[in-house]
């Protein structure tokens, strides 16, 4: 690697603001800080021998470390490896979709069934009304302070190139991650020019993180984070790019890309913090063009500087008075904000609630660091060692990579602290690590390839061959979980295609229950939300449910246990306003897990018997039942398959059992 092309990583003349020190320092603390953290959760799960597993690892991977540069040749400067884009584009799009092959055969799960009944025949009128509206409120009826229009122009696109067809959605998914692990490789020659061998590692690591199996395999997911965060990090890029070339061009994609990134998710407003953190990291470093406070035009600078802010914070203003419009509050300080009064007033109150904070922080991070590192012990111990040796052979030459050192604590701390703000507050999703998986990949490849200045002897064969480890095992995992969740998928639609064909045989005006049993699809949470919408346009020919009278299991409903029971409840209540002495018919589909199937089943009683059953199961009259928890539901839709079943009965007494 030559001095021409790394000219970037160390400018002529720079005069640092921080000493080396400092950076080192925030550097030793960084890693310290992870590998306490790692040691206690590996603890606290009986993990210990992971921990031996990683230092047996990192002690022989020093050792041949030290052999490879001891006694090979030094390196000298060479032509890049697939210099252009055309190579690494064509490289990273075929390893990302052998890895997300399986992703391509999963079919709608959760939110997906809901988004693409409500915006397949989206109007103009009823695009403009989101742009003043909950998301939630206007697909499922409930509010969720969610601002995210553009959603729809997604999925009406999707449905006008694919209907139906989840394949479509899923190629379109797997090409802007590839596009994401672009911007990714872009950002990373834009910090260090020259060799591409970097930039193409930490896009490769970030198109492969087993993290990213959610956000690929779910529509929901890359719509929620793979489409925002494309605008997030095209924003940033071109930030970038105007810092480094002054270029009023790249300012104006920057915001614009900003504008359709909050159009798109909320954690968009951690964007104009993220700009601000990245001049701080180059006033750190001492890149040129920064304001200073031995330069000549020290005021011009600084206003320079300033002024490239202007349009993101009009922009973010205008979207928190928009937000507060429509949902009467700007980030759902409802959620985080009702007790600063109490924690302000007191000092015992400051210190409960900051513990309340650190200890909700703690478990943000823990489970971060589950998800991200999901491999089995051995492995898990091996990639501990390997980036723990290449942490402390950085740090020994922390001397000649200062600049290398800031960049892997700002990616891979300050760019992760700042996108995980906007989770905790958030419930912990999987593919909310989608943004700060950006910020590991790029911190990782500096780690492994540190820029030098000067040629010199460096491990070059060891330091590949951790590089392709890396990406190997996480393109195994990630297919691994494509995999799992085009299974989950394949249940979904044998359900849903169940559910449609049979309802359209049941008699208008039944009464239909129906219930999961023991179905890994809704164990597991996969199934939520697949009803009513599965069964409506234009998943069905038409609402099945205003054919029939429909009493699903609540972990089916789209609607919270409260919104399942205000739908339920009328339900019950028609069927048992007819004559009591009518005879009455109740369709039963339970899920069979042997078969993979619903299992149909009739029972014919008197509507009195009925209304006893239902009764007793309630623990009273339905007229005085105005609410249900999530057991008591679960428990009474159980209790109706029982007694469809026949084994139900026996808990009515014998006077109201004349069966």
């Amino acid at each position: 690697m030559g001095k021409g092309q790394e000219s970037e990583l160390a400018p002529s003349g720079a005069s640092p603001s921080w000493s080396d020190r400092s950076i080192t320092g925030a550097f030793l603390l960084f890693f310290l800080s992870l590998g306490i953290a790692a040691s206690f959760l590996l603890f606290r799960e009986g993990k210990r021998w992971v921990l031996l597993i990683a230092l047996a690892a990192g002690a022989l991977l020093w050792v041949l470390e030290y052999l490879e540069v001891r006694y090979l040749p030094a390196s000298t400067p060479t032509s890049n490896p697939l210099p252009g884009y055309l190579a690494p584009v064509a490289l990273i799009t075929l390893v990302t979709l052998v890895a997300c092959l399986p992703a391509l055969h999963t079919y709608f799960l959760v939110d997906d069934f809901a988004f693409v009944h409500r915006f397949y025949t989206l109007t103009v009128s009823q695009f403009l009304q989101l742009l003043h509206t909950d998301l939630g409120r206007f697909v499922w009826g409930d509010v969720r302070q969610e601002y995210r229009p553009l959603y729809s122009v997604y999925y009406l696109a999707g449905y006008h190139l694919w209907g139906l067809d989840p394949w479509g959605y899923h190629l379109s998914g797997v090409l802007l991650h590839v596009a994401n692990a672009l911007l990714v490789i872009l950002i990373v020659k834009s910090l260090a020019p020259g060799e591409s061998r970097r930039a193409i590692f930490a896009g490769l690591l970030f198109a492969v993180l087993p993290v990213h199996a959610q956000a690929i395999s779910l529509i929901v997911g890359f719509v929620a984070e793979g489409l925002p965060d494309f605008f997030y990090l095209v924003a940033f890029l071109c930030f970038m790019r105007f810092r480094a070339r002054s270029s009023a061009t790249y300012l104006v994609i920057s915001t614009v890309a900003f504008g359709l990134c909050l159009l798109t998710k909320e954690s968009a407003v951690t964007l104009p913090m993220m700009l601000v953190s990245f001049d701080f990291f180059r006033m750190v470093v001492g890149e040129k063009g920064v304001a200073d406070s031995g330069a000549p035009e020290q005021r011009k600078k600084w206003l320079h500087l300033i002024l490239a802010y202007v349009p993101f914070a009009v922009l973010l203003l205008a979207y928190l008075e928009l937000r507060r419009l429509v949902f009467t509050s700007y980030l759902r300080e409802a959620n985080w904000g009702s007790h600063v009064h109490e924690a302000v007033s007191s000092p015992a109150g400051f210190w409960l609630h900051l513990r309340h904070l650190l200890t909700h922080f703690w478990d943000l991070q823990a489970f971060n660091l589950r998800e991200i590192f999901p491999f089995p012990a051995l492995a898990l111990g091996f990639i501990l060692g390997l980036l723990g040796v290449w942490a402390v052979i950085l740090f020994g030459r922390r001397s000649e990579c200062r600049r290398c050192i800031a960049v892997v604590v700002y990616f891979g701390l300050v760019w992760y602290l700042i996108c995980n703000l906007p989770f905790l507050i958030e419930g912990r999703v999987i593919y909310h690590l989608y943004l700060p998986a950006v910020g590991l990949s790029i911190a990782t490849a500096f780690l492994a390839l540190p820029p030098y200045p000067e040629p010199r002897k460096e491990a070059r064969y060891l330091r590949f061959l951790g590089m392709v480890f890396l990406v190997g095992i996480s393109a195994t995992w990630l297919r691994k979980e494509n995999a799992e969740y085009a299974r989950i998928g394949n249940m979904s639609e044998r359900m849903a295609a169940q559910l449609v064909t049979a309802l359209a045989k049941v008699p208008k005006e039944s009464l239909v229950v129906i219930w999961p049993a023991e179905s890994y699809l809704i164990t597991s949470g996969w199934g939520e939300e697949i009803l009513p919408y599965a069964v409506q346009t234009p998943f069905a020919p038409t609402d099945l449910y205003s054919r029939v009278r429909i009493i699903e299991h609540p972990e089916m409903s789209c609607c919270g246990v409260s919104e399942w029971w205000e739908k339920t409840r009328p339900v019950l209540g028609a069927e048992l306003a007819r004559a009591q002495d009518e005879q009455m018919e109740i369709y039963l589909f339970a899920w069979d897990v042997r078969s993979n199937s619903f299992q149909q089943k009739t029972r014919v009683l008197p509507r009195g018997l009925f209304r006893a059953y239902v009764t007793k199961s309630l623990g009273g009259p339905l007229e005085s039942t105005d609410s249900l928890g999530d057991a008591a539901a679960n428990t009474f839709v159980e209790a109706l398959a029982k007694l469809v079943l026949g084994s139900g009965l026996a808990c009515l007494p014998p006077d109201d059992n004349p069966l």
